[in-house]
């Protein structure tokens, strides 16, 4: 069952049309994904969207209104991208993904995000922050093009997550041995294990995907992988210089 499973949630990412549903939300952008070709947009309650478009002038902070189709994969294609003023600070809800030295990687909105971060990390540490699996409420200031982390709430904990990336290898698993999926976030890599016994899609180097994975302490274990819509959106994109001002 595992094996018809993992082949049939990619097949379906390319055998059927991505548009799902119109949607209209407004935020501020807290990331901009150059081979996604997307922005990252973070809702006053802290929900993130990635909005698939062909512009991506828009600066980080910038407070938008996105008139959008969902796409199959969760992401979202603009149709139109209204620039309204600036903002500094911005909520992100997510989940940890991994406390790095001065930074932390936060899975949210079919993204992962990396939030520079004033809690030093270290093995000993009394009081190490948040932990990979923990659900977070993130208040950033945005510093030059950087998300830097103010406060930081705890607001529960899973074992399922999904990781965003770019494939940088692949082991294949047999029937008696795990393999693994090498995932570049950012500038850092997260290694997936594959169960044994699971027969992969086509994965190659270069790949975008978002892995559902589960976790077990600091390890990643596979349980589905979907390729994304590759559709960058058909927007009437505002001036980046819209009226409002910061806060």
């Amino acid at each position: 069952m595992k094996k018809i499973v993992l082949i049939l949630v990619v097949a379906a990412a390319v055998a059927f049309p991505a548009a799902a549903g119109a949607a209209s939300f407004s935020g501020i952008v807290v990331a901009k994904q150059v081979r996604r070709h997307a922005l990252v947009v973070a809702s006053p309650t802290g929900a993130v969207h990635v909005v698939r478009t062909h512009r991506l002038a828009t600066r980080l902070g910038a407070r938008v209104t996105v008139r959008a189709h969902r796409l199959r994969d969760g992401t979202f294609s603009a149709t139109k991208v209204s620039v309204r003023g600036r903002a500094r600070r911005a909520r992100i809800h997510g989940v940890v993904v991994r406390r790095l030295r001065g930074r932390v990687l936060i899975a949210a909105g079919h993204s992962v995000l990396s939030i520079r971060s004033h809690q030093l990390f270290s093995l000993q540490d009394d009081n190490p922050g948040a932990q990979p699996g923990d659900e977070v409420d993130e208040t950033v200031t945005i510093d030059n093009g950087n998300l830097d982390e103010d406060q930081v709430e705890e607001v529960g904990h899973t074992q399922k997550l999904e990781l965003e990336g770019a494939v940088v290898s692949v082991t294949s698993p047999t029937n008696a041995a795990d393999g693994e999926i090498v995932l570049q976030v950012g500038t850092s890599t997260i290694h997936v294990v594959v169960p044994a016994g699971t027969q992969l899609p086509a994965l190659a180097a270069g790949d975008n995907v978002e892995l559902k994975v589960t976790l077990s302490g600091t390890t990643f274990t596979l349980a589905k992988a979907d390729e994304e819509d590759d559709s960058q959106g058909d927007d009437d994109q505002g001036d980046d210089d819209g009226g409002g001002g910061d806060d």
